[in-house]
């Protein structure tokens, strides 16, 4: 953190009520007693974790097979993180210490831009995150998508599979009635050349009788 910053900081914490911005004419509380612990406290963390993401990207190669240099940077890097740690529990331990601290910043409202305002990575941009949780999203729904489709397809083949069997068995059930209708029609044809036939039958059986019975008489009188 830079002197003027902590000038600048100082100040503002320290500035008397009747300086302090008010908005609206309405006069704001002085802030607790472990405000100023606190904001040290946290740029001491933030620096911290600067440094620790500094030696991360600017990890050294090591040449041929000497891997001195990267027992070297772990040690650094070990180092880095329990520095970290430490930071960390003097931040808990400042809100823990202080009562009224704590319900001061349950009740503050966070501000949406938040992660930007922690933007101590010098260029790690602290939305990627939410970005990489963006794109995951998206390519869930990418894929949601892809199977909505391939059962659409799949409920379109099915339903084409059964209206062509319904419509082969509708045809069968009109051939089987068509090939009934015909042979019941030629059965009636049948039986009405029958019944045509045989009339002339008796007919000519009882010419070829009457000749007969004729000559029978004939030479009974002879």
């Amino acid at each position: 953190m830079h002197i003027s910053d902590r000038i600048a900081n100082y100040h503002i914490l320290n500035m008397p009520r009747s300086a302090s911005p008010v908005p609206g004419g309405m006069r704001q509380s002085p802030p607790p007693s472990g405000a100023k612990t606190l904001q040290e406290r946290l740029h001491i963390l933030l620096t911290r974790l600067a440094k620790t993401t500094d030696l991360i990207k600017t990890w050294p190669e090591s040449d041929g097979d000497d891997a001195s240099i990267h027992v070297e940077t772990t040690t650094k890097l070990i180092t880095c993180v329990l520095d970290v740690v430490t930071a960390l529990q003097k931040v808990e331990g400042v809100i823990k210490t202080d009562a009224v601290l704590k319900k001061s910043l349950q009740e503050c409202k966070v501000p949406i831009n938040l992660l930007d305002l922690l933007d101590h990575g010098n260029g790690l941009n602290p939305d990627c995150f939410s970005r990489g949780l963006l794109r995951e999203a998206l390519g869930q729904l990418a894929g949601l998508k892809r199977r909505k489709l391939a059962l659409e397809m799949l409920g379109a083949a099915i339903q084409n599979g059964l209206d062509r069997q319904n419509a082969t068995q509708e045809g069968g059930s009109n051939v089987s009635g068509s090939s009934s209708s015909g042979s019941q029609k030629r059965k009636l044809e049948v039986d009405a050349n029958q019944s045509e036939q045989e009339p002339k039958q008796q007919e000519d059986t009882s010419e070829v009788a009457e000749p007969a019975a004729k000559k029978t008489r004939v030479e009974t009188v002879q």
